[in-house]
């Protein structure tokens, strides 16, 4: 009897067929979920042309994330669409583990005194990912900035996210960006908490990568309770 796995093995070309099609099509949130789609599959141990046997579930993914436990789901119902729901739940606790610890370090911080923030990307970023970032940035302790959590004060904290070029690049336009009579008054100007963060390495909106998203915004938010060594790497403090 063949195995489910083996009937995912296609050739290259199907592959790039298929982005092609969204390429043509110019849709670019689902051919940002067909990316998301193939990290789960090879995540899950299995040849990325397994994606033709979710086709179907790709508009799924574009729904926006309220919760970590969402990213979970959708793992458990790809690992089920193809067979492999053992491998799906190795997985999610392997990722579960890690973003617990974070969970865990700071429930007794009541949520008025956890940081707001306010994260700009500088690049493309569709519905889909936005809930994702705003998932990861809940999960590791902050809140997702508006006037009515603060007060009118501002945010606590910036984020700059950079996608499509690097951190050093953004470096230079952030000056321009505080100077705006908006922000220039806030908590995070006045306790220098502003950073920026490498968006081609994180916060790609790829789910099997949530723990590292994760452990990295906790890093930046609770440098006193975290360190998990991406400073330099994946994220860098801006000096004002």
């Amino acid at each position: 009897m063949k195995s489910e796995i083996a009937v995912c093995r296609m050739p290259e070309l199907y592959i790039r067929g298929i982005f092609s099609k969204f390429a043509l099509k110019k849709n670019k949130i689902m051919h940002d979920n067909m990316v998301g789609l193939v990290a789960v599959i090879k995540a899950l141990g299995l040849d990325e042309a397994c994606v033709k046997l979710l086709e179907n579930d790709v508009v799924s993914r574009a729904r926006r994330l309220h919760h970590v436990d969402e990213v979970y789901e959708y793992i458990t119902a790809i690992g089920a669409k193809l067979n492999v729901s053992e491998k799906a739940s190795l997985l999610i606790e392997a990722l579960a583990e890690r973003t617990n610890i974070i969970v865990h370090k700071l429930k007794y911080i009541p949520d008025n005194q956890r940081p707001s923030v306010k994260i700009f990307v500088a690049g493309d970023a569709d519905e889909g990912t936005e809930g994702y970032i705003n998932t990861v940035i809940k999960t590791a302790g902050g809140r997702i900035y508006t006037d009515s959590i603060t007060g009118g004060e501002g945010p606590e904290l910036f984020i700059f996210l950079a996608k499509n070029k690097s951190m050093f690049q953004l470096l230079g336009e952030i000056p321009a960006l505080l100077a705006d009579e908006e922000w220039e008054n806030t908590p995070a100007i006045k306790q220098n908490k502003i950073f920026l963060i490498d968006g081609e390495k994180r916060l790609r909106g790829v789910l099997p990568e949530i723990a590292d998203d994760v452990e990295l915004v906790a890093e930046v938010l609770y440098p006193q309770y975290f360190v998990f060594g991406q400073e330099g790497e994946s994220w860098m403090k801006f000096e004002l």
